[in-house]
């Protein structure tokens, strides 16, 4: 199997989780009709297997949280995902956590991390969930993406750093950057 370098830890988990979401054809026919995917000397069991290699390096470097955040960013898992309501609940579940003592609506806190990763969810339905002002939704918002873009910086480093040592990140693109 040949492996491919990729430019970062981005483009790596974006080819891993693109791969994963199609099934191996084993009809050699229709693979010679699909053509190259752009994806150097790969077929589809060389492709599925560097997607293993990547995700389960990715795996053991990054805890729950930051897989769960790379799994609904990369792997669209907040958007009817195969793993769609844990991912949920383990994001919401560390966001609820850095909130201040009280009650907080947890269909609510859904609804903004969801909002975070591109759902199109109105404010006024929001709102309704939490229960408040303009102003306290404001406040919601802004600590759902501070928390969020937290997790996102210590997902991105940890899997950075989990690539790298696998020699999957090529050495003169990251002096590039």
């Amino acid at each position: 199997m040949n492996s491919e370098k990729f430019k970062s830890s981005h483009h790596a988990l974006r080819f891993a989780f693109s791969v994963i979401g199609v099934p191996i054809l084993r009809i050699s026919s229709i693979n010679k009709m699909r053509g190259s995917s752009g994806n150097g000397d790969l077929n589809s069991h060389d492709s599925h297997a560097q997607a293993a290699i990547i995700m389960s390096s990715v795996e053991t470097a990054t805890d729950s949280n930051c897989m769960a955040y790379l799994k609904a960013y990369h792997g669209h898992e907040l958007n009817k995902g195969s793993e769609e309501r844990a991912v949920a609940d383990i994001l919401v579940r560390v966001v609820v956590a850095t909130l201040p003592t009280g009650v907080h609506p947890r269909r609510g806190i859904e609804k903004l991390v969801r909002i975070y990763f591109g759902q199109n969810i109105s404010m006024i339905s929001t709102r309704k969930d939490l229960a408040c002002n303009n102003r306290r939704y404001y406040e919601y918002r802004d600590e759902v993406c501070r928390v969020l873009d937290h997790i996102a910086a210590r997902a991105d480093a940890d899997a950075d750093r989990a690539l790298e040592a696998a020699g999957l990140i090529g050495e003169e693109e990251r002096s590039l950057a």
